[in-house]
């Protein structure tokens, strides 16, 4: 065991009531629950059981905590499990039909012609770009200074995936794209309970008008970007990046390229995996790192040492990797039985809403020693072996694992490596740290930090 670290626990979410199995005013105030802040609406309960069902006359619902059942669900039978129809309404609208939603051939094409893009050779030349963004971004940081370090990494990554996926050709303004962003996941990005009570998904319900906004604003920007990348192309002008990549790049087994609207999709996808969750992991690794000095200064060390080479950083990747069980960057994975199945000791129905959280499962009472302790030794080499593979879920599992982990990773060490090893951040007294379940993990509030240079 290594040293445990206490670490504050998120005392002002609201519990709530296991979801109750009769009473339809019960089940309209647990959704409502839900839809608030997910991650709030879970008891003690939940992290404790290995399996959660309710089965009932308005979705049959299960829970799955144990890792064998993950492993079943996404791994053993992926066939009988799509993507939810309440996540497909969540990310359709931004995220189209690309990697993240697809299903099927159209999945399995689209996962052949995008993996040699996030290769270890093609990641490895995205550093340099990474580390040039991340030094530029701290320039214009100032001794004693108050921030948000959510909003700071924000803009970090967002200049990151600018630079990676378009050589830095991009005239979005990026307050603009920062408040759609937002806009997006305070509106569609949270569960729905008009669409959970069977509501017309065509319904034009105030959410779906401001999401609309947003939506337009998207595709107008990066469409009129990808136009012009295609352009490039056919004149023999177009940089080497992701962007260049996705409209070039040819299927393996069938010889076909992106169509365009695979193209935006992907984009969109790449820049919301490559942006918003890399961020939220940034932002709270800072936090966790504000809360445990010892810790800090022993991942800046190391930075130092290391001079920007994330592979000479092992223990800033187990800080990383322990922020990332602590406060998974996609706290729930949702999807649907297409026909009955035996998942563990539960029998279910096709069109059971089956639920994976890592949020739950990165804190199970059953799973882990001491869960909502702070401990990055838990990835020591002589103790991450001991994890089941199942049980930590960051990046997903299964054939459908996050085809940017690699990339994320890489990011995510060179802006810590550069800002450890020139700043300390302290939490500003008083300010309060709320985990926020939409499509990704938020603070609710921000962090606000203040800046000591070291």
């Amino acid at each position: 065991m290594g040293e445990r670290h206490d670490m504050p626990v998120e005392s002002r979410l609201r519990p709530a009531a296991p979801i109750p199995r009769e009473g339809l005013l019960n089940r309209l105030q647990a959704v409502r629950e839900i839809g608030r802040n997910a991650v709030a609406a879970w008891s003690e309960h939940a992290y404790r059981e290995l399996y959660v069902y309710d089965r009932n006359w308005m979705q049959d619902f299960l829970l799955v905590n144990d890792p064998e059942g993950v492993k079943h669900v996404l791994l053993d039978n992926p066939q009988n499990y799509v993507k939810s129809r309440q996540l497909q309404r969540t990310t359709g609208p931004a995220l189209g039909n690309g990697l993240f939603n697809a299903d099927g051939e159209s999945w399995r094409s689209q996962r052949r012609t995008a993996a040699p893009m996030f290769s270890m050779r093609h990641i490895a030349e995205f550093a340099g770009p990474m580390a040039k963004v991340a030094q530029a971004e701290l320039e214009r940081w100032r001794e004693g200074a108050e921030f948000d370090a959510a909003e700071e990494m924000m803009r970090l990554t967002y200049r990151i995936i600018v630079e990676t996926m378009f050589s830095g050709d991009v005239r979005i303004d990026y307050a603009a794209m920062a408040r759609h962003f937002v806009t997006y996941l305070d509106t569609l990005g949270r569960i729905d309970i008009l669409t959970t009570l069977g509501l017309p998904y065509w319904a034009p319900t105030p959410k779906r008008l401001r999401a609309g906004v947003a939506i337009r604003f998207f595709r107008r920007e990066i469409g009129a970007l990808i136009d012009k990348r295609a352009g490039e192309i056919a004149r023999g002008t177009a940089p080497n990046d992701l962007l260049t990549l996705l409209l070039t790049t040819k299927d393996p087994e069938g010889g076909a390229l992106f169509g365009r609207d695979e193209v935006y999709d992907n984009v969109m996808t790449f820049m919301f995996a490559g942006h918003e969750t890399t961020a939220n992991t940034l932002a709270w690794t800072l936090y966790l790192l504000s809360q445990f000095p010892e810790i800090d200064e022993r991942v800046a060390a190391e930075a130092r040492a290391a001079e920007g080479d994330p592979a000479r950083m092992p223990y800033a990747r187990q800080v990383i990797e322990e922020s990332l069980r602590l406060y998974p960057p996609a706290p729930f994975v949702s999807r649907d039985s297409v026909g009955p199945d035996r998942v563990g000791p539960v029998e279910i129905r096709g069109k059971t809403s089956v639920l994976i959280s890592p949020w739950l499962i990165q804190r199970h009472r059953k799973l882990w020693d001491d869960p909502d302790y702070f401990d990055p030794d838990r990835f020591s080499p002589e103790r991450r072996d001991k994890i089941h593979r199942f049980a930590y879920l960051p990046f997903g599992a299964g054939p459908r694992i996050c085809i940017g982990m690699g990339f994320a990773m890489q990011e995510a060490l060179i802006a810590l490596g550069a800002i450890v090893s020139r700043w300390r951040l302290h939490l500003v007294p008083g300010h309060p740290v709320v985990p926020l379940a939409r499509l990704t993990l938020r603070p609710e509030f921000g962090i606000k930090m203040k800046l000591e240079r070291r």
